[in-house]
Formats: structure tokens, C-alpha cells, sequence
């Protein structure tokens, strides 16, 4: 039988080993224990809007010239730079509006299309009868309710291109999103 002498550095280097293999597996059983997480969800209805009036701007001039500017507020008021509405049905858009009540919500225009011989701009928006809030660019936030209408008007802008008679229908999109 074999005796094997160990020097103290062996002997310690040996423990050392030991003890390092001891925590490393002793660790591990720590990080096993559970921990709970808590979740968090609100669950809110789909917002839902519907067009009950599209935005009117009745028979204008085809005489519109670059600059000239036709403003339907949203009370259906009508601001001209040079008098070129000649009659028809001036309107501002009608929008109902579903949504969980009492949530921070934004509305925003966006994507708007102008037809041959005009632009479309400086959309207003009027939503539950709160007043007027600028709501193109970066749009604007509101308190939603139950179900709400959401009026709202534009200023049309002469481009300066020839326009023929006729129906020139341009459009636009309505966003509303919770925060």
C-alpha cells in the first residue's frame, strides 16, 4: 500500500478546491428559490370612430388662386381670404367617438390628400364639446367618454394650379389612441 505525503501548499490548494466546489454548487441553490412577479393589464374597449358628415366645403370658385383661403370651423362657420364659396352646404366633419371612459386619449390628424388645385391644413378639433384644440401635427390629449362627438374643420389653401369644374374630393385620416 502507498502513502502519499501532501506538502502544506498541496494540502491547502486541496481545501481551497473543496470549499470553492462547495460554494459554487451551495450558490446555485439560492438562485433556485422563486421570486414572484406581480402583472399588471388593463384591459379597455377598442376605441371606435364612425363618419356621420364628411368635412364640406360646398361650390367653390374654380377662380381659387394660389394663397386664397377657405377656413370651415368646427361649428360650421365659414372664414374666406377672397369670397369664393358660392353657395352648396359648408360643413365641418362629424365624427362619434366609442371609447373607455376616463382614459387619457390622443387625436391626431394625419395623412392628409389634397386634390389638383388645393391643400388641406390647420385642422381643428372639437371633441365632447370641450372647445377648439389644434389637432394635426403632434395632435392633443384628452379625457375620453363613453361616446362622444368629435367635430372637425379645416382651412383650404389655393395651390395656384388650374382647376377644372368638378368634384375634387382630397381626405384625410383620424387617429385616437390611448396613453
Amino acid at each position: 500500500m502507498a502513502s502519499y505525503r501532501l506538502s502544506a501548499r498541496q494540502a491547502f490548494a486541496s481545501i481551497s478546491g473543496v470549499a470553492l466546489g462547495v460554494l459554487i454548487v451551495g450558490s446555485g441553490t439560492y438562485a433556485a428559490n422563486p421570486e414572484p412577479v406581480t402583472v399588471d393589464v388593463t384591459f379597455v374597449d377598442p376605441i371606435t370612430i364612425s363618419e356621420n358628415n364628411s368635412l364640406q366645403f360646398g361650390l367653390v370658385d374654380t377662380g381659387l388662386a394660389g394663397g386664397d383661403t377657405i377656413a370651415i370651423g368646427t361649428d360650421d362657420s365659414v372664414s374666406e381670404s377672397t369670397p369664393r364659396v358660392l353657395g352648396g352646404t359648408q360643413a365641418a366633419a362629424d365624427l362619434t367617438v366609442t371609447a373607455d371612459p376616463g382614459r387619457l386619449i390622443t387625436i391626431l390628424v394625419g395623412s392628409i390628400t389634397p386634390n389638383t388645385g388645393y391643400t388641406l391644413g390647420s385642422f381643428v378639433c372639437n371633441y365632447d364639446l370641450a372647445g377648439d384644440n389644434a389637432c394635426d401635427g403632434a395632435g392633443y390629449t384628452e379625457t375620453s367618454v363613453a361616446s362622444a362627438t368629435l367635430e372637425i374643420g379645416a382651412t383650404l389653401t389655393g395651390s395656384g394650379a388650374a382647376i377644372s369644374p368638378g368634384t375634387a374630393n382630397g381626405s384625410f385620416e383620424v387617429t385616437i389612441s390611448y396613453q
